[in-house]
């Protein structure tokens, strides 16, 4: 059976309900999608990429649960909002629920900006990861194809696999570079790792 390809975002809901894989378009590349509450489907995602331990997951959520999860200053929240709809991923401090997904104390929050990347955020009350689709390593997806080339594991509805559980289809995206990486430091934002959005 082959990868469900889909453009159904309930689908796409359900399955990561279900402590399961999604892949979904970026304004970037594509990328995958677990519930970043669940440690089982955080798991399945490490194997699945191949990613050592102590690497960790950049996240995205909705706005409205943002207090509840992150403890952001006014100026990080204020940085979010000017670069809405843009490709940033702003390093933040996790309250106590996702410090399991911390490094040096941070949590790489991803701005949604592909409408089915922001419509399957909006769906949910709980975090996702943001990662990239693709092994350790290797170059980013840019078309659904490609991400069932790279996870080509058979989809059986019945068992416990590791294998995708859709992709939802996004088309084929505009080959570019990554998010751009940023954290607030003394009131000033510092670039971590510059990607296609540039911060004036």
């Amino acid at each position: 059976m082959k990868q469900m390809i889909t453009k159904d975002t309930n689908q796409a809901i359900r399955i990561i309900k279900e402590g399961r894989i999604t892949a979904f378009p970026t304004g970037t590349s594509y990328g995958l999608a677990v519930d970043a509450l669940q440690g089982n489907a955080l798991q399945r995602l490490r194997n699945i990429k191949k990613r050592p331990e102590e690497k960790t997951f950049t996240v995205m959520a909705k706005e409205e649960i943002w207090d509840e999860y992150f403890d952001m200053s006014e100026d990080e929240k204020e940085l979010l909002e000017k670069y809405k709809n843009s490709a940033l991923t702003l390093l933040v401090q996790p309250k106590e629920e996702l410090k399991h997904l911390a490094q040096d104390g941070l949590i790489g929050l991803r701005i949604t900006d592909h409408p089915l990347m922001e419509e399957i955020t909006n769906k949910v009350d709980v975090p996702l990861t943001a990662t990239s689709a693709n092994i350790v390593g290797e170059e980013p997806c840019y078309s659904p194809q490609c991400v069932e080339k790279t996870f080509p594991s058979k989809i059986d509805e019945t068992t416990y696999d590791l294998s995708l559980g859709c992709i939802l289809d996004g088309g084929n995206l505009k080959e570019t570079k990554p998010s751009t990486i940023a954290k607030m430091v003394d009131g000033k934002i510092q670039i971590v790792r510059q990607g296609d959005l540039v911060i004036s």
